[in-house]
């Protein structure tokens, strides 16, 4: 039987074994042969009867009931593509940078719908159709196929506009195949990664060649940071910049009460209340996403745009405050902590560094961090298999002013007593929006918003 016929007959590709049934194709497109073998024997016990994988397994392939299709190359990937998936109403907007992928595409998705636009998310928080949350996703990037999968329904669902958080990694593996943005959101380069990539020019190529390798003709490039311009002059006049944005359009900002900012345009003012200018800097990215691509300003903004656990308040009563917030490089601290300081009050930070990750960074995170911050509680992020300890060493060993309390729980119950009876902000740094906590090959439920919140309730 042909892939064509199985098509016509309502078959459907997989990826994910767990969710393979009588109707289903298992696609493995990766080289690893044991996993192949254990995750084709995994589909086969979900009655799936026909498997898609590289032809170099076909020689160890014991003859049975499950029909084989056998790929070579990319090309024969894409002929699969071209009789399973039907995408073309969809406009692909691709977010990639270093920091502030999540907020601008989890925001940009909300902006539309609360402004009765449809369209979905793909990205770190899961997989979203008109802000309800329909799947959780492994990878900010998920492989290839399954992307097309949710496109596909996202398709079904008539949505027009698609926001797809694209990491460098996922690039760099190949998950976003021939996929093709008609825009494109990049809100910085900066450092990272660079346990995979080795150095910063790699790492910053491979979003250079990113976002040229993968437009359309007509694509136009949304840029957040404008000393980015010189990289990309090929788009022309399909180059927009932030700050062109707002001088074009005579947008004003003014901060009032330091954490209110008022966007004032010539017939509407939006306000916005953050303790963070960049979660600012975000909404005029959306601002000019939504202005270009929708052809006018939104009617309406909330504080929905604003995704979990990035700057997100958790208290703020009493000249008492407690932030959550999900920074995991040196210049998402600073962002997060460099005004901070305008409140005059104590600031008190709790955070780690996640194991089996660049290594370089954690000195330079410590020393942002202890530049503004009064006192600095050293505990665990995800130490996945390395030893939690010798993270906190070097943490310890360029922080200024820092206490250890390795179990998390317990120093985020330390730092809020201790606003408790110094008042103060307190930030919750390096997790955000995550629901666990992994040591060497083991998860464990942890939220930092809910157990912060539960300790505030004594405040």
């Amino acid at each position: 039987m042909k892939l064509t016929d199985l098509k016509k007959k309502g078959f459907k590709i997989v990826t994910n074994w767990q969710e393979c049934n009588k109707k289903s194709i298992f696609l493995f497109d990766n080289n690893d042969y044991p996993k192949f073998i254990k995750y084709k024997k995994l589909a086969i016990k979900k009655k799936c009867k026909f498997v898609i994988c590289n032809i170099k397994f076909k020689g160890n392939i014991e003859k049975n009931s499950i029909d084989f299709f056998f790929f070579k190359n990319k090309e024969d990937l894409e002929n699969i593509v071209k009789i399973f998936y039907n995408l073309k109403d969809l406009n692909l907007i691709f977010v990639t940078g270093t920091n502030g992928k999540t907020s601008i595409a989890y925001g940009a998705n909300k902006l539309f719908n609360i402004n009765g636009i449809k369209s979905c998310y793909i990205g770190t928080l899961g997989f979203f159709i008109n802000s309800k949350k329909v799947k959780e996703l492994k990878n900010t990037t998920p492989s290839y196929f399954e992307i097309l999968n949710l496109l596909q329904i996202a398709n079904n669902k008539c949505i027009k506009f698609v926001f797809i958080e694209v990491s460098s990694i996922g690039y760099s593996e190949g998950r976003i195949g021939n996929l093709k943005y008609k825009y494109c959101i990049l809100t910085n380069l900066k450092s990272d990664h660079l346990d995979y990539h080795k150095t910063i020019n790699n790492y910053h190529l491979s979003k250079v060649n990113l976002i040229k390798g993968h437009k359309l003709k007509n694509s136009i490039l949304f840029l957040q940071d404008n000393t980015l311009k010189n990289k990309f002059k090929s788009f022309g006049k399909n180059l927009l910049s932030q700050d062109s944005f707002l001088s074009k359009n005579k947008i004003s900002i003014t901060n009032k009460s330091l954490k209110d900012y008022f966007i004032t345009l010539k017939d509407k003012t939006y306000k916005i209340n953050s303790f963070n200018d960049f979660m600012l800097k975000n909404i005029i990215t959306l601002l000019m996403v939504y202005r270009t691509i929708i052809k006018k300003f939104p009617l309406n903004i909330n504080k929905t745009l604003f995704p979990p656990g990035r700057s997100e308040i958790i208290y703020n009563k009493n000249n008492k405050v407690i932030i959550i917030d999900y920074a995991h490089s040196k210049d998402a601290y600073e962002n997060l902590l460099n005004k901070l300081h305008l409140f005059n009050q104590s600031i008190i930070i709790i955070y780690g560094c996640g194991g089996n990750r660049d290594k370089t960074k954690r000195p330079q995170i410590a020393r942002v961090v202890s530049k503004y911050t009064n006192l600095q509680i050293i505990t665990d992020d995800n130490p996945r298999n390395e030893d939690p300890a010798e993270i906190r060493k070097t943490l310890i060993k360029h922080s200024s002013n820092s206490i250890e309390i390795p179990n998390r729980r317990k120093a985020i119950k330390f730092g809020i007593s201790y606003i408790n009876k110094n008042n103060g902000i307190l930030i919750i740094a390096g997790k955000g929006h995550e629901e666990s906590q992994t040591y060497k090959n083991k998860s464990y439920s942890f939220s930092d918003k809910v157990i912060s919140s539960n300790y505030a309730k004594n405040l």
